[in-house]
């Protein structure tokens, strides 16, 4: 398994096209985060809700481009069938590509710790900020890319061209996050809430510094969910 992630992770960073996406990535989060209006200095305090509202959005795009080519390339060139043929569990094989990228987007996120560096100096005094704020908002982030990851895998599971892969994942990332925000303001369910059950409901609530248990088993069950779904599809390939 942490041979086939390895081979995920190097390959990304081996391409032009890898490099590309991540300085994409950077310069733009650090432009909204920091430059254009409504950035961290325009709130006045030394937090930084500012990069935790507006990443997610980002990784909606980022990681389909990441995933796209996980399982649509295996199925272009013809090399899922020797993979499969390999002795290794197939869920250690799903799970290996997973981890792949989720080292590449850790790699993202890690040196965004330098924005944590700014703010404590732009504290009075130097430092002055709320830990849990901090420490919520990347445990949420955390947890919403690994689900674009399972998301994203699953849309490139569907079909063997990259580009549909990379628009299915855009689709579905977007539909389980938004969707459910809309729907709750067009009709209501006594036996169902839509606020409640949104992947945005829950990473808003965690990125205030609140990690609260019922978030945490929301995240991993839908997870559950989905990987679930991505096994069958390649199982039946």
């Amino acid at each position: 398994m942490w041979t086939i992630s390895k081979k995920e992770f190097f390959s990304f960073f081996s391409s032009l096209i890898g490099l590309g996406l991540l300085s994409v990535f950077f310069l733009t989060i650090g432009l909204y985060s920091w430059s254009f209006e409504g950035n961290i200095f325009d709130l006045g305090f030394a937090e930084l809700s500012t990069f935790f509202e507006l990443s997610p959005w980002f990784f909606m795009f980022f990681i389909p481009a990441l995933c796209m080519k996980l399982f649509s390339e295996e199925f272009e060139n013809g090399t899922f069938y020797l993979l499969k043929s390999m002795p290794i569990a197939l869920w250690k094989l799903i799970l290996g590509k997973c981890l792949g990228a989720y080292l590449v987007v850790f790699c993202c996120l890690f040196p965004t710790l330098i924005y944590v560096y700014s703010i404590g100096q732009l504290g009075s005094p130097a430092y002055n900020f709320d830990a849990s704020l901090l420490i919520g908002g990347y445990v949420s982030m955390l947890l919403i890319t690994f689900i674009f990851i399972l998301l994203s895998t699953l849309a490139s599971s569907f079909t063997y061209r990259q580009p549909l892969a990379f628009l299915l994942g855009v689709f579905l990332n977007f539909f389980f996050w938004q969707i459910p925000d809309e729907l709750k303001n067009l009709v209501y369910f006594d036996f169902f809430n839509f606020d409640i059950n949104s992947l945005q409901f829950h990473f808003l609530h965690m990125s205030k510094g609140v990690l609260d248990l019922k978030d945490l088993s929301f995240f991993f069950g839908f997870g559950a969910m989905v990987f679930s779904l991505l096994y069958l599809r390649v199982q039946r390939r």
